[in-house]
């Protein structure tokens, strides 16, 4: 079996452990199977489970091994955004996910996030994020209507954006 076949069959083994509910055996797993010289050849495995595994598996991997990949590479990458926020939890993928949909400038799919979103408790602060990435794309309107939903949860700095626009429009 060639190296490249041998290298394709772990993480293959690796996606299925996490998929299976061993998350820390595949985070081994894939910890000791790539390396710098087969990253390239690697990275599809983290698109791959981000599309595919339960939100806490997503966010275990990317804090545990996140940094070596190239998560903006991922066709799905609103789902990293989706799986921090149902988790509650904060991390810098987040802002890298939600810079790379700005740069793609695919506002369906942060409109597709958010509405996957609003009616789940989430934290203001995600919120506020995406209201961010809205403006960032021009879409002024859907901006205040998300960074108003944060401010009525109590967000004081989503309320200071709406402010910050509304001065600039007058």
């Amino acid at each position: 079996m060639s190296e490249s076949q041998e290298l394709r069959k772990k993480l293959i083994e690796a996606k299925k452990l996490i998929l299976d509910g061993f998350v820390e055996q595949g985070i081994d797993l894939l910890s000791k199977i790539i390396t710098p010289e087969n990253i390239k050849d690697s990275n599809w495995i983290i698109c791959n489970v981000i599309d595919t595994a339960s939100c806490d598996a997503v966010v275990n991997i990317l804090n545990s091994l996140g940094k070596i990949f190239d998560i903006s590479a991922c066709a799905n990458i609103k789902r990293i955004v989706y799986c921090y926020a149902i988790t509650n939890k904060m991390s810098e993928y987040i802002d890298l996910a939600l810079d790379t949909i700005v740069k793609l400038n695919k506002k369906d799919s942060l409109d597709k996030l958010y509405n996957d979103l609003k009616n789940e408790n989430i934290k203001p602060e995600f919120l506020l994020k995406i209201g961010i990435a809205y403006r960032k794309l021009g879409a002024i309107r859907e901006s205040n209507d998300v960074l108003r939903k944060a401010c009525e949860n109590g967000l004081k700095e989503a309320c200071e954006k709406i402010k910050e626009v509304a001065s600039k429009v007058m």
